[in-house]
């Protein structure tokens, strides 16, 4: 099934996220009514109507009878040239993070997984599927892939809620990764775990992540939502760069 476009609707939320992210609006402050939102992004008051009540519902926004519509909380930014702890930053955001364990499972790697992985013939990986919660509301779905070889076989069962931790505790904790990010649009199985529909924009993750003598230990593949925090890339010019723009 193709993926759908985002609606008129997601795209003026967008908008209005940004809005408030870029320090337009600060806590607290009253926003423009419904006509005066549709004038300024050219789209019916129908439209502005369900942006406001998406936002409402994620906790950005609070309405208030006969007084307007504020701004209640603005989404936390957390730069992605550092390592990132989900749990910290769903907290950070105001939330309590919590994980659901979808499955765990010992099995074959399939030949991306051997690539990634660096794995020898008839090696095997722990998979692991997982949804991070914020106040009982999924924000990141995540697969994640670690060789069965550093893991003992009698912890191999369950594995804990921490996994940079778990591999930090086996002596192979990642000190740095490699992550390729796109945007895209929930499928079947994103828009089910997430409790999105199909077609919403969300942001994917595909990361290795490697220990101190630069060995994999780690694949991952994660889709987030938008609903709790931004994320960030700093940007430095080079000295050329510079230049060349002056």
């Amino acid at each position: 099934m193709p993926a759908q476009r985002p609606t008129l609707v997601d795209q003026v939320r967008e908008q209005m996220l940004e809005l408030i992210s870029d320090g337009t609006y600060a806590v607290g402050d009253r926003l423009p009514n419904e006509q005066e939102m549709s004038e300024r992004f050219q789209v019916s008051r129908a439209t502005v109507r369900e942006a406001y009540r998406a936002l409402i519902d994620m906790g950005y926004l609070l309405r208030k009878h006969g007084t307007g519509t504020f701004l209640a909380r603005v989404p936390q930014r957390h730069a992605l040239d550092h390592n990132l702890s989900y749990t910290q930053m769903i907290r950070a955001a105001g939330f309590e993070p919590s994980i659901r364990v979808v499955s765990q499972q010992l099995r074959d790697p399939d030949e991306e997984d051997r690539k990634r992985l660096r794995l020898e013939e008839g090696e095997k990986v722990i998979a692991v599927e997982r949804v991070r919660l914020a106040d009982d509301r999924p924000v990141v779905y995540s697969v994640d892939r670690i060789p069965a070889r550093l893991v003992p076989e009698e912890r191999r069962d369950k594995l804990p809620a921490s996994l940079f931790d778990f591999l930090e505790e086996l002596h192979h904790g990642a000190r740095n990764g490699r992550a390729r990010i796109l945007p895209v649009l929930a499928g079947e199985r994103e828009a089910k775990h997430l409790q999105v529909e199909e077609g919403t924009p969300l942001l994917f993750f595909d990361e290795v992540d490697f220990d101190q003598a630069g060995m994999p230990v780690m694949g991952s593949f994660e889709w987030h939502t938008s609903d709790v925090f931004e994320l960030w890339i700093n940007r430095r010019a080079t000295s050329t760069a510079s230049a060349s723009r002056s």
